[in-house]
């Protein structure tokens, strides 16, 4: 067999190139990490090299210099040598010539030692010299001067003694006319001190008789008003009265006479009848009156439900008996009262309850379920506050808009007429041309509180722009611009008692005492809570606070007005913000609470008790300011019986608090007032103040949107 050697084939290019660069890379692959070391190592050695050739040329160099340096040493050896033979000799010279000197300058000294000592002795004598000549210039001096004060001592005591003697006979002369001066002027002193006592006595005199007048003047221009509205009022009833009583005399007339023809009666008596009956309706309400026993004559013995009080009425006229019949509108008021409510066959209105409503005491009323008028848009951009004036017929309203309107509540009554059975009717839910009796201007931003000083005669209104303004009650005039709180005024409150008296308080946390008599704060004092509302006691001693985090805090005013800043208790027993505080009239240690959760309750602060509390369901309070700073204003009665919330809703509610020493959680009769057709709320937005006259003849409700209602109290 043939044996084939491995390479007696060869491999194809590829392989072969493929293996070489195999081979390569792997020689490169073990041969790269000694290829740098043997690198560095070779330019190592070749450094060695170079660095031994340098040594051994440094060393040469090393040699040379040293050599260099012994020749030099040697110089310089043989050069100080030199030097030194020659300093030697030069200093013996110097040391003889020294020699020589030392003695020239020991001579030298000694001649100036001696003209020293001269010197010094010719210095000593010329000061000696010099000082007894100053001495004598001196003591000449001193003699001169002490000569010229001598002569001018004397001429001054000359001119004084005469001065002296001119002043005595001049003071003499003085004393006289002074003398009789004062007592002349002791004479007039006393004059005029009896003349001054007689001036303040009739200016007393004047003053008590101006101011008797000018109470006279109010009294006169009150009970004017008032007899003003009772006329009005009168007239209207008169009027209807009339009416109604002509109808009823017609309608009497004619069943006399049908009832005198069916008891076969002469004609003339039923004509007569017919012809009175006119007549007696012209004379009006006066000359008719109801009555029941007939009267007398034919009449008398008619027969109606209806009529049969009315013939007794013209028969008693028609036969000239007119003393038994009332002379008065409220002598027949009083009779249509008492009589029996009846309609008649034709349809004709009785009289029962007809005057009743009008004739209700106020303790009796009650505001109806339909305004009497509405204003849509008292203050645009929003009402914010009510406040009635005690005494009188005003009512102040607020809003956005910076004015403070003043509604007189007689003339709005007037103007609608007076509701009368029932309340409304068809003059309810009026909203004519009404306007406020004066408006007040001269805020700078929204009016947020008003309230009258407790003489009526003066209104004040916190506003936005951080102050208080007060104006005349009856003129309008501007009076004081209080200024002071470094944020907007919330509300303001004004002493039951002092009319002077007025407590703000303010977004700043403080509330501040006013004067109003000189416009100015009395005290300032701080809050360590955001204040919201406050509230003065019926007594005008006891402010009260509401607050943001639901306490209610109470300050002494006379402790304010001496400095204190501590209040007398803080109260917290709930977290909901007090939103309003209204003081009862009938109560000096009773107040209303209100807080953002829609409760109510009577609150005695001087226990710090809850008598009252109301939950009403379905009732949500409105209120304005914001969800930040929230507050309202409930209306309370002027004798403490009526308390008027409005609600978001648009409604206002009535309680009664007669009750009002019921426990905590008791309820009570409410009335809901809506006054829109079919039963929907005649505002428009939240109601979030209401206020009663102080004559109780009305109930206002205030809202958001500005609208303002008058609600007639029957």
């Amino acid at each position: 067999m043939k044996s084939y050697s491995p390479l007696a084939v060869a491999p194809p290019e590829w392989i072969v190139a493929n293996c070489v660069a195999q081979l390569r890379q792997l020689y490169d692959t073990q041969t790269a990490p000694f290829i740098t070391p043997f690198t560095d190592y070779s330019a190592g050695l070749q450094r060695a090299r170079e660095l031994e050739v340098r040594l051994l040329q440094l060393d040469k160099e090393g040699a040379e210099l040293r050599d260099e340096n012994a020749e030099l040493h040697s110089r310089l050896a043989a050069v100080d040598l030199a030097a030194a033979a020659n300093t030697a000799a030069q200093l013996e010279e110097a040391r003889a010539a020294l020699t020589r000197t030392g003695r020239e300058l020991g001579s030298l000294y000694r001649d100036k030692a001696n003209l020293l000592e001269e010197v010094v002795g010719a210095n000593t004598a010329l000061t000696t010299a010099r000082s007894a000549l100053e001495s004598s210039n001196t003591q000449l001096a001193q003699s001169r001067a002490e000569v010229s004060a001598l002569r001018e001592q004397l001429s001054a005591l000359g001119a004084s003694l005469d001065s002296e003697r001119a002043a005595r006979v001049a003071a003499t002369a003085e004393l006289a006319a002074a003398m009789s001066a004062r007592d002349g002027a002791l004479t007039e002193a006393e004059r005029l001190r009896h003349e001054n006592v007689n001036l303040l006595r009739r200016l007393m005199e004047m003053k008590e008789g101006e101011a008797g007048r000018l109470n006279d003047i109010n009294r006169m221009h009150e009970e004017l008003l008032e007899q003003a509205t009772r006329m009005r009022q009168e007239a209207e009833l008169d009027r209807q009265a009339t009416e109604l009583i002509r109808q009823r005399a017609v309608a009497a007339a004619l069943s006399s006479g049908a009832a005198a023809g069916a008891l076969g009666l002469p004609p003339s008596a039923a004509s007569s009848v017919l012809v009175a009956a006119p007549q007696l309706a012209a004379l009006g309400p006066a000359a008719l009156a109801p009555d029941a026993a007939g009267g007398g004559g034919a009449t008398g013995t008619a027969t109606g439900a209806s009529s049969g009080e009315w013939v007794g009425a013209v028969g008693a006229a028609q036969h000239g008996g007119v003393g038994g019949l009332p002379m008065s509108l409220r002598d027949v008021m009083g009779m249509l009262a008492g009589s029996p409510s009846q309609r008649g066959g034709d349809g004709a209105v009785g009289t029962a309850g007809l005057y009743s409503t009008v004739l209700r005491p106020p303790e009796l009323r009650m505001p109806t379920r339909v305004p009497a008028a509405v204003v849509s848009v008292a203050h645009k951009g929003g009402c914010n506050s009510l406040a009635a004036q005690f005494p009188g017929h005003l009512v102040a309203s607020c809003g956005a808009d910076r004015t403070v309107a003043l509604w007189d509540v007689a003339m709005v009554s007037g103007a609608f007429g007076t509701a009368v059975g029932g309340g409304g009717g068809g003059r309810g839910g009026s909203s004519g041309q009404v306007g406020p009796a004066i408006s007040l201007r001269g805020m700078t931003a929204a009016v947020n509180d008003c309230a009258f000083t407790c003489d009526a005669a003066q209104v004040v209104a916190a506003g936005s722009d951080r102050a208080l303004l007060v104006w005349d009650a009856t003129s309008g005039r501007h009076r004081h611009a209080l200024t002071g709180h470094t944020g907007p005024v919330t509300a303001v409150a004004l002493s039951p008692l002092d009319c002077r008296l007025a407590v703000s308080v303010s977004e700043d946390r403080s509330f501040k005492l006013w004067d109003l008599s000189r416009g100015f704060s009395v005290r300032s004092v701080p809050c360590a809570k955001m204040p919201l509302c406050l509230a003065l006691s019926t007594d005008g001693n006891t402010v009260v606070t509401g607050h943001l985090d639901g306490s209610v805090l109470l300050w002494d005013v006379r402790q304010c007005r001496a400095g204190s800043a501590t209040p007398l208790v803080e109260h917290h027993d709930q977290n909901h913000p007090v939103v309003c505080l209204a003081a009862l009239p009938s109560n000096d240690s009773v107040l209303m609470l209100a807080t953002r959760d829609g409760s109510l309750r009577l609150w005695d602060f001087r226990g710090a008790t809850t008598m009252r509390l109301w939950r009403q369901p379905g009732f949500s309070l409105g209120t304005c300011g914001g969800a930040g700073r929230p507050r309202c204003h409930l209306g309370i009665s002027p004798d403490g019986r009526l308390l008027a919330a409005g609600a978001a809703d648009g409604s206002v509610w009535v309680w009664e608090l007669r009750n009002a020493g019921a426990g905590p959680g008791a309820g009570a009769d409410s009335k809901q007032l809506r006054g829109g057709p079919g039963m929907s709320p005649v505002h428009q937005d939240s109601v979030v103040a209401t206020a009663f006259s102080s004559d109780m003849t009305a109930l206002l409700s205030a809202d958001k949107a500005g609208g303002l209602a008058f609600w007639q109290m029957e």
